[in-house]
Formats: structure tokens, C-alpha cells, sequence
């Protein structure tokens, strides 16, 4: 019993001390980003194991992807759909980051919010998975 105790603290600290790796790695990576050509206030977002909208097929997390544009003062309407076969997170920093969100196999999360400060700010996945560091690269750019 004492073992079994002893392998399972083991692969908590392993798993925890892999997520802060992927945390620090992703945070300080150079990251190219394509800025806004349209804007919108609708947006889906397909989250599988090719990342957010194929964030691992647009070269994520050194590419931005997917890159959110909205004026400053739109309603912001955002479907996250999961076709995975396990979950992900879906935050975005400022504006849907109270708390640790996840999306199910097979389910769908509604976001809506009003885009009521200029900048960009980052659409990141909150629970680890395989392509995780693939999908800490999102942005919402706000223009004024």
C-alpha cells in the first residue's frame, strides 16, 4: 500500500512539474504574429488534437493562431466546440479567465462578452493535454 502511495506521489509531482515546464517554455517563446486583415464578432473555435482551429498545423506556439479581431466595444460571441476525445480548456486573458474552464468530448461552450478594453490579449488552453503547448499562442486583438 505504502508503495502504491509513494509511485502515485511520484507521478503527481512529474505531472505537475511538467505542466510548469510547458508553462515557462511557452511563456518565453518568440512568437511571430500576422495581425487583423477582418474583422468579426462571431467566431468558432474547434478545439482537437490539432490544437485550437489547427493551431498545430499554422505552426503554433511560434505562430499566433487563431487570431480573434474585434473593435473595441463589439459583443464578442464565441462557440468553443470540442472534437477531441478528451478535454481542453478555453480562457482568454482579461476577459474569460476567472476560473479554470473546460469543454468535454463532445461538448460545446458559449462565450459572450463585451470587448471593452484595446489591446491583445492571449486565448490559451488551461489544462494539459498532449498539444498544449500548441494552444497557448491565441489572440484577441481589440482595436480602438
Amino acid at each position: 500500500m505504502r508503495t502504491k502511495r509513494v509511485l502515485l506521489v511520484v507521478v503527481a509531482l512529474a505531472l505537475a512539474g511538467a505542466g510548469m515546464t510547458a508553462f515557462y517554455l511557452t511563456a518565453n517563446l518568440p512568437r511571430t504574429t500576422v495581425g487583423c486583415s477582418s474583422y468579426s464578432t462571431d467566431f468558432l473555435i474547434i478545439a482537437s488534437n490539432q490544437g485550437f482551429n489547427d493551431s498545430v498545423g499554422h505552426g503554433a506556439p511560434a505562430n499566433v493562431w487563431p487570431i480573434l479581431c474585434v473593435h473595441q466595444g463589439d459583443t464578442v460571441n464565441i462557440v468553443i466546440k470540442n472534437t477531441d476525445s478528451f478535454s481542453h480548456g478555453f480562457n482568454i486573458d482579461n476577459y474569460y479567465n476567472s476560473q479554470i474552464v473546460s469543454v468535454g468530448p463532445g461538448q460545446t461552450l458559449d462565450v459572450s462578452f463585451v470587448a471593452d478594453k484595446a489591446g491583445t490579449f492571449t486565448v490559451y488552453c488551461s489544462i494539459f493535454c498532449e498539444v498544449h503547448l500548441q494552444m497557448q499562442g491565441g489572440e484577441l486583438v481589440v482595436t480602438s
